[in-house]
């Protein structure tokens, strides 16, 4: 057979099983968001997310100490991409899903409690690449989520749930990104992260001023 040139096909090859590895804007799905429950007790959801092209991240948000205390960043982060996905409440079932497997050294299909509200629709992130300190002495890097927007608006959860209809969060956060070196790592709490609209109420509290 003869084949001509496709240069959209070329690129998809590029891509195919890529990592993201650089910090930056993303638009795509979450293909997984597990929960997960640390041996501290310390409660959370891991996820899986895919852009349009075929990259794909893994980061954690953890929203609960096992004191039964909230985290504030993790749990606001979690509450933020509900808004963006206009989903009103989750809660996790028994799902197949790919996620990685230690002993194999590769993806496998694995049965997880998962939010399926959260997953498979159009969402944008905002990654920042973080090295670590691996245990074997050598340093790695993790992509660590740093904001969410609406994928089609690029509507932030704050400007969404003020009925906003123009962006005008989103470049400015986007401006604030940066690689978080080892021996120079941030404090996890960004002046760029969502946040309660006012004076600490919980999401619960703004429920009559939902616009979904």
């Amino acid at each position: 057979m003869s084949y001509e040139l496709d240069t959209q096909q070329a690129r998809k090859a590029d891509q195919r099983g890529a990592f993201i590895n650089d910090t930056g804007k993303y638009v795509g799905k979450i293909i997984r968001a597990e929960e997960i429950i640390a041996n501290s007790g310390t409660k959370g959801i891991d996820f899986s997310f895919k852009t349009d092209g075929g990259q794909q991240a893994r980061f954690a948000l953890y929203t609960e100490k096992g004191d039964g205390s909230r985290i504030s960043i993790g749990h606001a982060f979690v509450m933020a991409l509900m808004t963006c996905l206009k989903v009103r409440s989750i809660s996790p079932s028994q799902m197949r899903v790919k996620k990685w497997d230690t002993a194999a050294g590769a993806e496998v299909d694995a049965s997880a409690p998962c939010f399926a509200d959260l997953m498979n629709k159009d969402i944008g992130v905002l990654l920042e690449a973080e090295e670590y300190a691996k245990n074997n002495g050598e340093t790695g890097k993790r992509m660590v989520l740093a904001g969410v927007f609406q994928a089609g608006t690029e509507l932030t959860a704050s400007e969404v749930l003020d009925k906003k209809t123009a962006p005008e969060q989103l470049p400015k956060m986007v401006s604030m990104l940066r690689d978080r070196p080892l021996k120079a790592a941030r404090p996890p709490a960004r002046s760029s992260a969502p946040q309660p609209r006012s004076g600490g109420a919980s999401f619960d509290d703004m429920d009559d001023d939902i616009p979904f």
